[in-house]
């Protein structure tokens, strides 16, 4: 195993990083988050729509391939981990995908004619909340999904798990 590896999301992944390194993806995406805050304070609305929609697809992309791949291996193979049940990861996923869809809302009204101050300081709002909920998922993940899933499974199997988790910010 060398130091070759894919391009995920600007970042190379190596085999040798493991699993853990998978979760680099949440810094990503906090940085395409914070763009997008960037811009609503500068009220370059649209900028901050397509920063918002770059996350939005980034995020979803960054759920299904654990929902689909990594999940199922969690829970057919860890131990019973405090904070750690599969069900919670996938209802924590649920809710993500349930504030984006506010978010989306929240973005949809700022593009209205007359719309201003008051309506990006409720997307502000609702963002602030989001941001700290999908900051305690990632933890979760970084703390307890990626280490036990590294403890699971052997370097086989974490170089097919390589190959299957294709998703990149820059490759959708």
């Amino acid at each position: 195993m060398g130091n070759e590896g894919e391009r995920s999301g600007g970042v190379a992944r190596s085999t040798e990083e493991g699993l853990l390194g998978l979760t680099r993806i949440h810094e990503e995406l906090s940085e395409l988050f914070y763009g997008h805050q960037a811009e609503l304070l500068q009220r370059t609305y649209r900028k901050a729509w397509e920063l918002f929609l770059e996350f939005e697809k980034g995020l979803r992309g960054h759920i299904q391939e654990e929902e689909q791949i990594l999940l199922p291996l969690f829970r057919a193979r860890a131990s019973e981990l405090r904070g750690g049940d599969p069900d919670l990861f996938h209802l924590e996923h649920k809710k993500l995908l349930e504030w984006l869809g506010r978010l989306n809302l929240r973005l949809s009204r700022l593009q209205e004619p007359g719309a201003g101050t008051k309506e990006a300081l409720a997307l502000l709002d609702d963002e602030a909340q989001f941001k700290k909920f999908l900051e305690q998922h990632a933890l979760r993940e970084e703390r307890i999904l990626y280490p036990e899933l590294e403890r699971v499974v052997d370097e086989k199997e974490k170089a097919g798990l390589m190959r299957l988790l294709t998703f990149t910010l820059e490759g959708y």
